[in-house]
């Protein structure tokens, strides 16, 4: 039994574990020690950390396709209704340069690029867990997405409505 814990030795015994409810269970002082120190939440944020390397790269995959068909919207909107000048006091939300982008264009392109970070973020863990083959193809996906090859995803099925999907922030 331990009488005194500190962050360090809490971190430690935190990473003995695969679940929070194991840690909880299996060494409770140091779970109690971390709740009450407001600090389970970071000690424990490498248990849900994806690492089936077939899993990232299908993450990978639909973060890089929603970010492709958001990109796509964005860009028809904008060539439906090509950019123009409009002085900034006029409208709050102009942006770049002074160019004026539709309101609901620029909330389809904030998606596409919330989209692609996660994507990095998916491919900076499968540096860590995959095969080189596998890093390669999802860089590859990326390399495509950043090029504006969006071909793979938006066979899939692309929207062309002008409104935002339900999940607005493309989280």
């Amino acid at each position: 039994m331990r009488n005194a814990w500190d962050l360090a030795s809490v971190t430690a015994e935190a990473r003995k574990y695969k679940t929070v409810r194991d840690f909880k269970y299996g060494t409770p002082g140091a779970y109690k020690w971390a709740v009450r120190n407001d600090v389970v939440a970071d000690i424990t944020a490498f248990m849900s950390e994806i690492t089936c390397p077939r899993t990232l790269l299908e993450r990978i995959d639909g973060e890089l396709g929603s970010a492709a068909r958001y990109a796509v919207v964005a860009k028809r909107m904008t060539d439906d209704e090509p950019f123009e000048y409009r002085p900034v006091e006029s409208d709050p939300e102009a942006i770049s340069d002074g160019n004026f982008m539709d309101f609901e264009a620029q909330m389809y392109d904030q998606a596409s690029e919330e989209r692609s970070d996660k994507a990095l973020d998916a491919i900076e863990s499968l540096q860590q867990h995959g095969s080189p083959e596998q890093v390669a193809e999802a860089w590859d996906m990326y390399l495509d997405y950043q090029r504006g090859n969006y071909d793979r995803w938006v066979k899939r099925g692309c929207t062309s409505g002008k409104s935002m999907p339900a999940n607005k922030h493309g989280g």
